[in-house]
């Protein structure tokens, strides 16, 4: 297979680091949130960041919600609202609307998960907080469990530093502790829902350990794999496609696990870089976008084999976030995706051609 190489069709400099990209799933936009992180030492935001510690600066980040507007030359990326946070690591929508409303959540260095609700009237004051819960380390990923299936109470999963995992329920505006438990030895870089039985989470640490939980039966995995080579910070469930799991390791590894069966991967592919985000495609199951960290971007089409169908390597810097814009035009069967890096601290939009 031909790899496709996309041209940027325009960028975004979000000043602090980015590191998270997540485009709004309802009303037919190409709308996106951008989560940043950025070492503040004696109140100074342009210090070298990759000189920085964290032991002598100040963790902050911004979410900016941005518009990539068609034009008739291309595209231009226009921002509409920024909120100053704390570092962010994550941020992911709640892709089934909860009460009426549209929902995100954004996890943050402060230990912070904050719940943020859209205003489709205002693009000024776009996004408004519902809710926060704080614990002590920091709030390393999230995931909520109502990907297909709506629900008013729905639960979101977050990950922390010290190994920590939470389960949480929103209800009524307000989040509570379900249960909390010891996950990993190291940092719990990642959890997420099996969307298709949303009992069962999956947790990926530092310490290189890919494990599965069963939420009804107490903190005990149900499996614990040790098949990648180094620490695991990217898991998503297929939601076209029940029992396919996706996972990716600073071993530069993707794995394409049957969660029926998970003592080793059905198939596997080398990115070139540690694999920081994974996103199935909205509407195709075989389609996975991978952020690769020090190799770019890159579509894998998922079949019989896995092979790379597109790579878009105009990041300069440790690629991080990645989505697939859920809106598509009429008259075009590409797909919007966003991407964003950490140092340069730019955001790329750019069509990944239909293969």
């Amino acid at each position: 297979m031909s790899v496709n190489l996309p041209e940027s069709l325009a960028t975004f400099d979000t000043e602090y680091c980015a590191d998270s990209l997540e485009f709004y799933p309802f009303n037919d936009t190409q709308r996106f949130l951008v989560g940043t992180y950025q070492l503040l030492k004696d109140g100074n935001a342009q210090a070298n960041q990759e000189e920085l510690t964290s032991s002598d600066a100040t963790r902050v980040g911004r979410i900016y919600v941005c518009d990539a507007i068609d034009t008739d030359g291309g595209m231009r990326i226009i921002e509409r609202q920024r909120i100053e946070t704390s570092a962010i690591f994550d941020i992911k929508w709640s892709y089934n609307n909860v009460d009426g409303k549209h929902l995100a959540g954004v996890a943050c260095a402060d230990g912070s998960l904050a719940i943020y609700s859209a205003n489709n009237q205002s693009d000024a004051e776009f996004l408004s907080p519902v809710c926060t819960i704080i614990a002590p380390s920091m709030c390393c990923s999230l995931d909520w469990s109502n990907r297909r299936v709506s629900t008013s109470t729905p639960r979101v999963v977050t990950s922390y530093s010290d190994g920590q995992l939470q389960l949480l329920q929103l209800s009524e505006s307000s989040l509570t502790e379900v249960c909390q438990w010891q996950g990993h030895d190291l940092e719990a870089w990642i959890a997420a829902f099996d969307y298709w039985t949303p009992d069962i989470v999956y947790s990926g640490g530092d310490d290189a350990r890919l494990k599965g939980w069963d939420t009804r039966i107490g903190p005990h995995p149900v499996f614990n794999s040790r098949r990648h080579q180094a620490g695991v910070c990217s898991i998503q469930s297929n939601f076209h496609r029940e029992h396919i799991l996706a996972t990716g390791s600073y071993d530069e590894h993707v794995f394409v696990w049957d969660t029926r069966n998970m003592r080793m991967p059905v198939q596997e592919y080398n990115v070139g870089g540690g694999v920081w985000r994974l996103k199935w495609h909205p509407n195709d199951a075989t389609q996975l976008l991978v952020g690769a960290m020090y190799n770019g971007f890159h579509v894998l089409d998922v079949g019989e084999k896995v092979a790379c169908s597109a790579s878009f390597m105009d990041h300069t810097s440790i690629a991080y976030g990645a989505d697939w814009c859920q809106s598509q035009k009429p008259d075009s069967e590409d797909m919007l995706v966003g991407t964003c890096s950490f140092y340069d601290h730019v955001v790329h939009v750019w069509r990944n051609p239909k293969t």
